[in-house]
Formats: structure tokens, C-alpha cells, sequence
């Protein structure tokens, strides 16, 4: 009796190994291994390719992932984490603007009002208000602070408007044309980093918010000084 108990634990254990080997040498493609990671398959490639996941590859140059390598990285919590680059961001909303927006709105009325130092001033503002964005994008954000940043930003963008001689319906039309950029960079971002579309939708949202809080300081400074007025009179 004691013999047959011997035997099979030993025949228990070597089934044991024989399904463990199993497991470690089971081979995954990209696609089935993005989707064991909850990733895109272009960000897995990139994590491959800085050495953060470890890769294999066939006769034909294809990609494998081995199972238990992924599996280790999930337990342990090692799984690299994305970072948005705030440099990229801005460049990215500036080099949108100047390729895609700027021959629309040059050809507008009210654009040639501005002067040269309006345009610089309000370039810093625009930088601004993508680092508000880029602050959205990566949670590091106290709501009611963003939106003082941003109606201190529309503040400005009002001022600036008025100095130029631009009625309020133009200041807005202008406005509307500056923070295009700030979405086409949040949207062209979220599909190189492989943002989920649902936390895209509610990035989308928040920063709507925001800018139209930033519009509503814009239009706000364009207001008549009414206290002036009753003081007056």
C-alpha cells in the first residue's frame, strides 16, 4: 500500500512538470499577446524593442512571446507603464497647427488685425494651454487649479483679442480656431500610445471643460467695464 502511495505521487509530480513545461514553452503571437497584456500590438513591439518584454523570433523574422514571460510580468507588476512625453505633445499641437490650420485661418478677417507681437504672445498662451491638456492626459491635475489656469489663459486671449480690435463674435471665431490643435494632439497622441478608446472619450470630455471655460473668460474680457459706466453717470 505504502508503495502504490510512492508511486503515484511520482506519477503526480512528473504530470505536474510535464504540464508546467508545457505552459513555459507555449509561444504566443503579437496578437494574441498584446491581448494577454491589454495592450496595442504597436505598443507591445516598442516595449520589445526597448528590451522591456522579452522577444523571440522565428526563421521568418515574426514575432513570438513566450506565455510564462507574460504571465511573470502581470504577477509581479512589472508591466511597463506608459508615459506621455510633454515635449511631444506640444510639438505635436504646434506642428498640426501650423501644417493643417494656419492657411484656413490666415485668409479670415480678423486674422490680419493681429501684429506680430500679439502672435507671439499668443503662441505662449496656445504652449499653455497644451501643457493644461498634457497635465489631463497624465492625471496630474487638481481640478478647480486647471480651470483658474485656464480662465487666466482666456483672460488674456480676451485682451489680447480687444488690443487687436476684434469684436467678441471674432475673438470666439479665433479662439475656436487656436485650441483645434490641442484636440488634434490629444487624438493623434491617443492612437500612437494605444489609449483605450474609453479613456480617450473621457480625456475628450474633460478637456472640453476646460477650453470652454476658456472661452467663457475670453468672451468675458471682451465685456463693457460696467462700472465704469455707472460711475459716470
Amino acid at each position: 500500500m505504502a508503495r502504490l502511495s510512492v508511486t503515484r505521487r511520482q506519477t503526480f509530480a512528473q504530470q505536474h512538470h510535464a504540464q508546467t513545461d508545457e505552459a513555459d514553452n507555449q509561444w504566443l503571437s503579437i496578437e494574441e499577446a498584446a491581448r494577454l497584456l491589454g495592450v496595442g500590438q504597436s505598443t507591445l513591439r516598442r516595449w520589445s524593442d526597448a528590451g522591456l518584454v522579452p522577444v523571440y523570433r522565428t526563421a521568418g523574422g515574426h514575432r513570438r512571446y513566450r506565455e510564462a514571460d507574460l504571465l511573470a510580468l502581470l504577477k509581479s507588476e512589472e508591466r511597463p507603464r506608459r508615459r506621455l512625453s510633454r515635449k511631444a505633445l506640444v510639438d505635436l499641437s504646434f506642428a498640426l497647427y501650423h501644417s493643417q490650420l494656419t492657411a484656413q485661418v490666415a485668409s479670415r478677417p480678423w486674422y490680419s488685425r493681429y501684429q506680430p507681437e500679439h502672435f507671439a504672445e499668443l503662441r505662449a498662451l496656445g504652449r499653455q494651454l497644451v501643457e493644461l491638456a498634457f497635465r489631463i492626459v497624465n492625471r496630474a491635475v487638481d481640478r478647480e487649479e486647471l480651470l483658474r489656469a485656464g480662465r487666466t489663459i482666456g483672460q488674456r486671449y480676451g485682451e489680447i483679442s480687444a488690443q487687436a480690435g476684434l469684436t467678441p463674435a471674432e475673438a470666439a471665431e479665433a479662439f475656436l480656431a487656436f485650441r483645434a490643435p490641442t484636440y488634434l494632439a490629444i487624438t493623434q497622441f491617443a492612437e500612437r500610445e494605444d489609449i483605450p478608446t474609453r479613456r480617450v472619450l473621457r480625456l475628450l470630455g474633460e478637456l472640453t471643460i476646460l477650453l470652454d471655460e476658456v472661452l467663457l473668460a475670453t468672451l468675458r474680457s471682451l465685456e463693457p467695464d460696467t462700472s465704469l459706466t455707472r460711475s459716470v453717470s
